[in-house]
């Protein structure tokens, strides 16, 4: 039997029931991502994640299914959840062919291990599942707008391969532009590659490629100064225990401390009170504070925080598998009690390309090394993925950070106090942002 039923509602329009598989993403460019997700998958169809879910789902459409041209296909459990944003909800709909297709959404977002087809008794099973992990899951029945539901939201996009999506036309121009110049590029390019080759043999006579990267390398690494998980929590408590949330009549509005050479840099952002004046805020600062003004109603207290940094130990640098498993693993956990969370992809370091004079008989010249082509020594670039979370300043106490990072900001704002706090909002909301170093 087919894991998929597909249901055809007009001659353009078809409804796919079962056989998605659903994961969640985290980042930005969620549906960059889909794509990638659904390719590496060998996925034919994809449900993009965006805005409105972070759910990609991925399916595999036999091709007499998806053969006629023009035809658009959606995905149920797409449309369900695009119906019920708010809370857990479980559905069930018996199919023609005696099996139960079961879907669940959570606040929009298709759960995964859901939009299956199975017998009854499966079905039973899955759904007191679903209910054991979450406690306060609904089971609706019955119909739910579909038709309005079916867009972009909820299609199911073909994978299309770099050649398929380049237009006819321009695949005609390209193959007679190769014709044309093919010749003439492989034999300059070939004297290009002799150049380079006998350039390579006569600079590996004279220096080692391999230490001169390792240094240049070590060079770079000496430059980083790391935070980690014990600078966080330094500058976390460090402020909760010197900065008051009143001096003088002035009530305080906002902390932002900077990455500085010695430390932190910080100032706190005060509103005028009652009774308050520039004289009686700067009589009470504490210690070490210098005070400035911004007009009649805004006074600001600079000072720095000293904290010693350690450098990076090349060795222990996570690989960007470990830190996409491990870090990433334990970050999932306290998402539920944050606002954002945005980790871009690695991107390599900018270590600058060693260069050495060398006297090869006509005076010292300066040779710049290219990096090994062999590699033989197994040297490792280093890579950065910049971070930007927000959410309630409590939960940077439990907030988790892998040693190889490295804390550019933190920010945080008092809110009104007649506001409400939940697990995602706060009186007091905290912004940090950085760099993790992986390879």
């Amino acid at each position: 039997m087919l894991d998929t039923i597909i249901i055809d509602v007009n001659s353009e329009t078809s409804i796919v029931f079962g056989g998605i598989n659903w994961s969640a993403l985290i980042g930005s460019n969620l549906a960059g991502q889909s794509e990638k997700i659904a390719a590496s998958m060998k996925a034919t169809h994809y449900v993009a994640a965006g805005e409105h879910s972070a759910s990609v789902g991925t399916t595999k459409l036999l091709s007499y299914k998806t053969e006629d041209k023009g035809r658009n296909f959606y995905s149920a459990a797409a449309v369900f959840a695009q119906a019920h944003q708010s809370g857990v909800l479980i559905t069930t709909q018996e199919m023609s062919d005696g099996r139960v297709w079961v879907v669940a959404a959570h606040d929009g977002a298709v759960i995964r291990d859901t939009d299956v087809l199975v017998f009854k008794n499966e079905a039973d099973d899955l759904i007191a599942e679903i209910k054991q992990r979450h406690s306060n899951a609904i089971e609706i029945s019955g119909d739910f707008e579909t038709l309005h539901y079916l867009n972009a939201k909820s299609q199911l996009l073909p994978i299309k391969n770099a050649f398929q999506k380049i237009p006819t036309a321009a695949k005609l121009l390209v193959a007679g532009l190769l014709v044309l110049v093919i010749a003439d590029t492989c034999w300059t390019q070939y004297k290009k590659y002799k150049l380079r080759q006998n350039n390579a043999l006569e600079i590996s006579q004279y220096i080692d490629e391999d230490a001169e990267w390792n240094k240049a390398i070590d060079e770079w690494a000496a430059s980083i100064k790391l935070d980690g998980q014990k600078g966080l929590l330094h500058i976390y408590t460090t402020l909760g225990n010197s900065v008051p949330p009143k001096i003088g009549g002035w009530n305080l509005l906002e902390v932002n401390c900077l990455n500085a050479v010695a430390g932190w840099s910080c100032n706190a952002r005060y509103e005028a009170g009652i009774n308050s004046s520039n004289l009686t805020f700067k009589n009470n600062l504490p210690n070490g504070w210098e005070a400035r003004w911004d007009g009649l109603t805004n006074a600001i207290g600079t000072w720095t925080i000293p904290v010693e940094r350690h450098h990076i130990d090349r060795q222990k640098i996570p690989t960007i598998g470990d830190f996409s498993l491990n870090y990433i693993s334990s970050l999932q956990r306290i998402l539920p009690a944050l606002k954002k969370v945005d980790i871009t992809s690695p991107t390599k370091a900018q270590i600058a390309t060693p260069e050495v004079f060398v006297n090869r008989g006509h005076g010292d010249e300066l040779i710049t090394i290219p990096f090994p082509s062999d590699n033989t020594s197994g040297i490792e670039l280093p890579s950065i993925q910049t971070f930007d979370i927000e959410g309630p300043l409590r939960t940077l106490a439990v907030l988790p950070l892998i040693e190889e990072v490295a804390i550019k900001q933190l920010r945080f704002i008092v809110g009104g106090h007649g506001s409400a706090s939940t697990l995602r909002e706060s009186i007091l909301t905290a912004k940090l942002t950085g760099e993790f170093y992986v390879r």
